[in-house]
């Protein structure tokens, strides 16, 4: 596929840096779960003062003992996909292997286990209330809970949308809160 757009044009990526990227960038942002013009575009302005720091000190994260990150409040702008996108697009160009994954499609490969080996996971809708989705079903929260656990241990950034943590802590329990709380940064929108 042809790009429609110069990826050097907006000045984030650099030639003497970003080339072998650009030369493959389809597979890149495929890979990503994002379309391409978000690794080359600049952050979005309306991004939070934590969701930026987060970014800046990203390679430092895993031996400070942070986890990732969780963005909580109301998506009613629906900026959190865009956000997020936004993010796993200044990883990927930084070359980190990041991915944008729904949770229904994290729960069906885990219980393929077929999870992808990546160095940041962004779940755009990890937990929403119960008005704006369906519940999951107990082993699936286990599931979870043991998968953001693995990549806790391993070093390996996760990146979370909630609406409330209270909430997640009643619907998926007290441990799962605790450990969020404990290993994630938190942004508010």
């Amino acid at each position: 596929m042809t790009l429609l757009a110069d990826p050097y044009a907006s000045g984030v990526l650099k030639k003497e840096h970003h080339e072998r990227l650009v030369a493959d960038l389809e597979s890149f942002a495929r890979d990503a779960g994002i379309q391409p013009h978000w690794i080359w575009s600049q952050l979005p302005d309306d991004m939070t003062g934590s969701q930026l720091a987060y970014l800046r000190q990203f390679r430092k994260h895993a031996s400070e003992g942070t986890s990732g990150l969780i963005i909580l409040g109301k998506n009613d702008k629906g900026l959190v996909e865009a956000h997020m996108s936004a993010m796993a697009g200044a990883l990927v160009r930084n070359f980190i292997r990041a991915r944008v994954m729904t949770l229904g499609t994290v729960i069906d490969l885990l219980a393929k286990q077929e999870m992808p080996d990546l160095t940041c996971l962004l779940i755009p809708n990890f937990f929403l209330t119960a008005s704006e989705t369906g519940t999951i079903a107990p082993w699936q929260v286990n599931s979870l809970f043991d998968y953001l656990t693995y990549r806790q241990v391993a070093g390996l950034q996760t990146i979370l949308y909630a609406t409330d943590l209270g909430l997640l802590g009643k619907e998926y329990g007290l441990a799962f809160k605790r450990h969020i709380e404990v290993h994630y940064m938190q942004a508010k929108f």
